[in-house]
C-alpha cells in the first residue's frame, strides 16, 4: 500500500507511522514549496493520502484528486472535517479523521477555567506592573477571586474531549453536566448528569462553565447565540475549543463586552490567516475580542504538543491498518459523493 505524506506538518507522524505500520506500506512525503508537477506525480499511485494543515493551505491539494486513481482513502491528521463539501471527493474515497488530542485540550480547558475563577492573568499583570490592589491583606469583596470546588462544568460534545475533562473536573470537586444529541440510556462515566440537546436550557442554566465540545454542523452552527447567551449565568464562563462558528460572533462579543457573562476563554475563531490571505496576522474576528478585559484568547493550540502528535500518529496507524484489511476504521466520517 502506497502511503503519501503531504505537507511539512507531517513530520511529527513520521516515526510513529514508521513504528506502527507493517513494511507493506511504503510511505512517501511531498512538501508544497515542491510544487504540483510533483504532486501530480506522487498522488497517482497513493492508496491513502495524508494531508497536513500547511499542505491544504498552500498545495491546493484537492484539485489532484482526479489523478489519482488508486486513492480510497483520505485521512486528515487532527478531528474536525467539517470543511470538507463531500460533493467535491470523487466516490468511492472515504475521509477519516483522528483522534490523540484529547489530553492537551482537556488540560487547557481546566487550565483557562482556572486562570478565569482566579482572574490570574489580570492579578499577575497589575501585580508585575505595580498594583497591590488584590493583595489578600484586603475585606473589599471586589479584590477577591473564585473558587472551582463545588462548582458546576457543562459540557456540549460528550465526547473523547468531554471525558478527559470530566476527569479532570471530578479531580478538583466539580460537578460536571453532559449533552450529546440523544442522552443516553444510562449516565455516561464521570458526569453527575447527561441529556439531550433538546436539554440545553437546563445545562446552561445551571452549569458555572460551559465547554462547547461539539463537531460543527448545520445543527451545531450558531448554536451560541443571544438567546442561549440569555440563558447562562451572568457569573458564567465559556471556553470554545470547537469551532468558532458554533458561536454567534457578533451576540458572543455583545454579551461579554457588556458583562453579561463573566467571561471566556477563546480557541477557535472566526478568521484565520489562510481565510484572510492578504493579511499576514488578521485578527481573529471582525469583532475587537482583543479589547476585552475577561477573555484569554489563544491561536487554536490547545492541543499543540509533541505527545499529542505522537498519539495522533497511533490513531492514524489503526485507521491505516483497518483499512488495509477492509475494515471500516473507527476515524471513518464519510465517503465522497462526486461522480468524476
Amino acid at each position: 500500500m502506497n502511503l503519501l505524506l503531504l505537507g511539512e506538518k507531517c513530520n511529527p507522524l513520521l516515526p510513529g507511522l514508521k513504528k506502527g505500520l507493517e513494511e507493506s506500506w511504503k510511505i512517501n512525503k511531498w512538501q508544497p514549496s515542491e510544487g504540483p508537477e510533483k504532486l501530480s506525480e506522487l498522488i497517482k499511485s497513493a492508496d491513502a493520502i495524508v494531508p497536513a494543515g500547511d499542505a491544504l493551505m498552500y498545495g491546493n491539494v484537492f484539485s489532484h484528486l482526479p489523478d489519482a486513481k488508486n486513492l480510497k482513502l483520505i485521512q486528515i491528521p487532527f478531528a474536525g472535517t467539517e470543511w470538507i463539501d463531500k460533493n467535491l471527493i470523487p466516490s468511492g474515497i472515504m475521509i477519516a479523521n483522528c483522534a490523540g488530542h484529547e489530553i492537551p485540550i482537556s488540560e487547557y480547558i481546566i487550565g483557562t477555567v482556572i486562570a478565569l475563577t482566579l482572574d490570574l492573568l489580570r492579578t499577575e499583570t497589575g501585580f508585575r506592573n505595580g498594583s497591590w490592589e488584590r493583595t489578600g491583606t484586603l475585606s473589599d469583596p471586589e479584590t477577591m477571586h473564585g473558587e472551582v470546588f463545588g462548582k458546576t462544568l457543562g459540557i456540549i460534545g460528550y465526547g473523547l474531549i468531554g471525558i478527559e475533562t470530566a476527569k479532570r473536573a471530578k479531580s478538583l470537586g466539580m460537578k460536571v453536566y453532559g449533552i450529546n444529541r440523544k442522552a443516553k440510556a444510562d449516565i455516561p462515566q464521570f458526569l453527575d448528569w447527561h441529556g439531550s440537546i433538546d436539554e440545553l436550557n437546563k445545562l446552561l442554566k445551571e452549569s458555572d462553565y460551559i465547554v462547547l465540545a461539539c463537531d460543527l454542523n448545520e445543527n451545531s452552527q450558531n448554536l451560541i447565540n443571544k438567546d442561549t447567551l440569555k440563558e447562562m449565568k451572568k457569573t458564567s464562563y465559556l471556553i470554545n475549543i470547537s469551532r468558532g462558528n458554533v458561536c454567534n460572533e457578533e451576540d458572543l462579543f455583545n454579551h461579554l463586552k457588556e458583562k453579561k457573562i463573566a467571561g471566556a476563554a477563546i480557541d477557535t475563531w472566526w478568521i484565520y490567516p489562510y481565510t484572510n490571505k492578504d493579511i499576514k496576522n488578521p485578527r481573529p474576528s471582525k469583532f475587537p475580542f482583543q479589547d476585552l478585559k475577561n477573555i484569554i484568547m489563544t491561536p487554536h493550540n490547545s492541543a499543540h504538543t509533541m505527545e499529542s502528535d505522537e498519539r495522533r500518529a497511533i490513531s492514524i496507524v489503526n485507521n491505516l491498518k483497518d483499512f488495509e484489511n477492509g475494515i471500516e476504521p473507527p476515524g471513518f466520517v464519510f465517503y465522497g459523493n462526486a461522480e468524476l
